[in-house]
Parts: structure tokens; sequence; C-alpha cells
């Protein structure tokens, strides 16, 4: 990825809009600004932009390429208001397949609460959620009142008044946006609001906190192999049946080869596959239960896919707070959390943390 170089806000400066986090919603949040003439700082504690799927090259690989569901008006939509190409790869056949007991079966047959990871792709944007990135990225930093730094995380918002007074980077740099939009872990958030007007920490906090996140968070993995040659010739987003034990409730291994939506992803005659396995806040927070689920998940594809496991030339796997979820919430007004403080990505999440929910509401 093309990052742009790095210009930290000095000491006390005053960017009209701090947006924390470098992940799709704070980048998006970014561009929003900076295209209403507005002076944006973005800040990242990884040392990469990107969020959840960390987009890396390797091996002439794609990483954190990811999948798509449906056809991707948002990002059309995107490339329209701010002025760049969004170019998208048709997926033929388009939709969704189940693996079930009887083989491949069509997504009629998944139970309706669940229709929400079944909806077809007809679309997938060219480098996948990679690209995306990149090209917010640079639309970002193509403008001079735009500062980025990286490995700079939000370590205390001083609140005063009802309202942000200052904002801590790391441990030294200190500044004082008019407006913070906060793009990144919700957890932590709760951690460093301090001051007059926000609740001690601890249970008041959080269920004053509650009142602005909306989105319910399904814990998970992100799995991401590289192939030594393609697997399966599907472009689908696949839906796999999936279960550690007898005593649990099915859930779904969902993914894609995301390759076969875009052969850029991979150096010629080899694949790339992606799939999120969502967990309980239990298995998450416990470091044997993920490990028995990530086996578990590779043995699945094994079964599914002959030989999948002796086509991996190297794996990748990512923990996330918030995956995919079958949920669709309907929102309220938007609120902000101080008058100056706005949570961009966990209010703003209708269909479960997909880079599709997320959007369709930050560039309303």
């Amino acid at each position: 990825m093309r990052i742009p170089k790095q210009s930290k806000p000095v000491s006390g400066a005053s960017p009209e809009a701090l947006v924390a986090g470098a992940g799709l919603a704070g980048l998006l949040t970014a561009a929003s600004l900076l295209k209403s003439g507005k002076s944006v700082h973005l800040t990242e504690k990884l040392p990469k932009p990107g969020g959840r799927l960390s987009p890396e090259r390797r091996d002439g690989f794609t990483l954190g390429a990811g999948f798509a569901f449906g056809d991707c008006a948002w990002w059309r939509a995107a490339g329209d208001r701010f002025g760049f190409p969004s170019d998208t790869i048709p997926v033929n056949p388009s939709g969704s397949l189940v693996h079930g007991s009887r083989g491949w079966v069509e997504t009629e047959e998944v139970p309706a609460w669940e229709e929400y990871l079944s909806r077809p792709c007809t679309e997938f944007p060219l480098g996948g959620i990679y690209g995306i990135t990149e090209r917010l990225l640079e639309f970002c930093a193509s403008h001079d009142k735009f500062t980025f730094s990286l490995e700079a995380p939000l370590t205390a918002i001083e609140g005063e008044g009802g309202q942000v007074k200052s904002v801590s980077l790391g441990a030294e740099l200190q500044i004082n946006p008019e407006a913070v939009y906060y793009a990144a872990d919700y957890k932590t958030l709760l951690e460093i609001l301090r001051g007059p007007g926000v609740p001690e920490p601890g249970p008041e906090r959080v269920s004053w906190m509650k009142k602005y996140v909306k989105s319910v968070a399904q814990p998970g993995v992100v799995l991401e192999f590289a192939h030594s040659r393609p697997v399966a010739d599907f472009s689908e987003t696949l839906l796999l049946p999936f279960s550690a034990s007898e005593k649990e409730e099915r859930r779904y291994l969902v993914g894609a080869f995301t390759s076969n939506r875009d052969s850029s992803l991979a150096p010629e005659g080899k694949g790339l596959s992606t799939w999120i396995l969502p967990m309980s806040d239990g298995e998450w927070g416990d470091n044997h239960e993920s490990m028995k689920k990530i086996r578990s998940a590779r043995r699945l594809l094994d079964k599914a896919f002959p030989n999948f496991d002796q086509t991996v030339l190297f794996d990748r796997v990512l923990v996330v707070e918030s995956t995919v979820s079958p949920l669709r919430k309907a929102k309220g007004d938007w609120q902000p959390l101080l008058k100056n403080l706005f949570v961009q990505s966990d209010w703003a999440m209708p269909h479960g943390a997909t880079a599709e929910g997320l959007a369709e509401v930050l560039l309303r």
C-alpha cells in the first residue's frame, strides 16, 4: 500500500476534525470531512492503515482483500461523491451456496434469520477491501488540509462542559480539535474518556455508553490462506455449516475464494481465500477455545474442499472484535457522545460489521 508521508500535528494545533482509526469507517469519515472543506487529522494506533482486515502484500498475494456482499452500490456512491473511479468486477455466477449433508445446496434452504449472510454478491471491488482502503487514503492525502499519523493511539480524551476539550495522542502529543470522530474500538473509549460530565469508570460509564453505541459485536477471527494452486471454481460467498462439537449451536463459516473474483489478488496459477469464523465472547477471550475453533474450521475446509490444506503456502489469522452478524437493526437519530464527540463505526452498523452496512450509513 502506498502510505502517505506521516505529518503529525504540532502540539497545541487545532485541526477542525480529529478522526481516530484508519479503517474503513475512519477513512470514509475523513474523506467526507475533507470534501466539505474541513481540516482533518487521521490517527491510527497500528503501524499501517486498513483496520480490521489489516491490508498487506506478501509474496505476490494481496492480503486483507476480504470479500463483499451485495452489488457494491455503496462503493460506486463513494466514488461519485469523492470524484474517483470505483472500479468493480462482475461476479459470475453471482450468489451463495451452502455446504450441507447433501453437498452444495441453494440458499433458499438457509433459515430466514440467517438470510443476511447469504445475499448474492454480484460485484467485487477491484482489489477488495485493500483496494478500497488504498483509494480512500490516496484521496485524503491529495488534500492540503489532511495530516496523518500511524502508531499514535488516543490515550486520553478530556471532556469539560459536555464536550471534548483536548485529546492526547501517544505519550506526549496533545491537540485541541473542534470535533472528534471516533472510528476505533469503543471499549478503548470507555477507558480514555475523562473529565467533568463523563461518568466514572465502571458500570455507570458502561450504561451511559450503551445509549450511543448501537451495534451488537460478534467477535471472531478472519482466516486467510495463500494457495499454491486454485482450489475451487466458486466465486460465490460460501456458507459452511459449522460446529466444533455436537452440543454446540450451528453457526456458519463464511468465506470466498477471493482470487476467483479478482485474479490480481494472487500470482498467476495460485489462489487466495478468506474466511470469517464468528465466536462467542467466552471463546474470543479464551485462547484455548479460540485455537480449538480455528483447528475445527481448518478441518471443515479440508473436508469441504479435498486437499485444501495441502495447497496452503502460508496463512494469516486476524482476531477481530466484530465480524459479520445476521442482525438487521434499525437505527434512531445520530447522536454525539458529547457535543463534539461522534462515535462513527459502532453506531453506524445497521447490517452488522460489513463494509456495505457501515458505508450506507456514513455516506448519508
